[in-house]
């Protein structure tokens, strides 16, 4: 027979779950329409026959050719290729060059030289302007009359005519430069990391003999770990998710060079006259497939789950 104390105890539990629940239901309905309810559309719409000519009735394209439009992306889209390949090549340059880079800083920061304010708030300043805006600036840099970077190259090269936005290879590190240093938001959360770390280990480690390359080395970047992981993800899927710098500065050209995924999807579904919205759909699935994995691959490589 179970005792007055244990039912009153499942009684006080069962309406504690009924208050939780309360207080989750708005935040859980609104998620399930603005966030859940699309990607199942995506999902399903990607097997479909879908564009401007059925627009209010996608079709779906029978179990035998369902996945027709993940085929055609990779064998006769050749739009969608080149936004592939982008893309992956900055998420990797993303984790090779701007996460050490601000990894770097980060460390040289921690160790307030003269002047470390003043250049942590400069740092931070590409971070807290729009993209937009970012974008528009380094249009005007790469302008073929009046930007100062052609008219670098025109001094060192004279008479060759530079135009970054012009030649598909330097429209691509055109695009890249726009965004690959600025680190500032990473770097403010990397510094938080290291200032919480006890400074009694510092004062230990010194007291047998480490040096500062030793204590970078020992003791910073390896209680880092977890953060320099968090960070990391947030720099890669921020380039595969590329899509303002593309389209300000060079709108995907020139010949449809700098096509990211993101772009692609918008140019598929809505940026031209077919509006071929079950592809575009079948990309973002993609997509968000390789956003996933991402996070995946990095939070297993930096172990950001295991406890320090």
């Amino acid at each position: 027979m179970t005792s007055p104390k244990k039912n009153s105890l499942k009684k006080i539990f069962t309406r504690k779950n009924g208050f939780v629940l309360a207080f989750l239901l708005p935040a859980i309905i609104l998620w399930a329409i603005i966030y859940a309810y699309p990607l199942i559309q995506i999902f399903f719409t990607s097997f479909s026959k879908w564009n401007y000519k059925n627009f209010l009735n996608p079709e779906f394209l029978g179990w035998e050719n369902m996945f027709d439009n993940y085929i055609k992306l990779f064998t006769v889209d050749r739009n969608f290729q080149v936004a592939l390949v982008n893309s992956l090549k900055w998420v990797v340059l993303t984790m090779c060059i701007q996460m050490p880079f601000t990894v770097i800083v980060a460390l040289v920061l921690s160790k307030k030289p003269r002047g470390w304010k003043l250049t942590r708030n400069v740092f931070i300043i590409p971070n807290i302007i729009s993209t937009a805006a970012i974008g528009l600036i380094f249009l005007n840099l790469y302008s073929p009359s009046r930007g100062i970077v052609t008219e670098i190259c025109n001094m060192i090269w004279p008479g060759s005519d530079v135009s970054v936005l012009a030649n598909p290879t330097y429209a691509f590190w055109g695009v890249t430069f726009s965004f690959i240093l600025f680190g500032g938001s990473s770097c403010l959360l990397l510094l938080t990391q290291i200032f919480s770390i006890d400074p009694a280990i510092y004062e230990a480690a010194r007291v047998d003999g480490a040096n500062e390359r030793q204590l970078d080395l020992k003791i910073r970047l390896p209680l880092m770990r977890p953060m320099i992981g968090t960070v990391s993800v947030m720099a890669a899927n921020y380039g595969l998710l590329l899509y303002n710098e593309i389209a300000l500065i060079s709108q995907g050209g020139p010949d449809n060079a700098t096509y990211s995924l993101s772009y692609y999807v918008y140019k598929t579904g809505l940026g031209s006259t077919k509006l071929n919205f079950a592809r575009a759909n079948a990309a973002g699935v993609i997509q968000i497939i390789l956003g996933i994995v991402l996070v995946g691959l990095i939070n297993k490589a930096f172990r950001t789950d295991e406890a320090d």
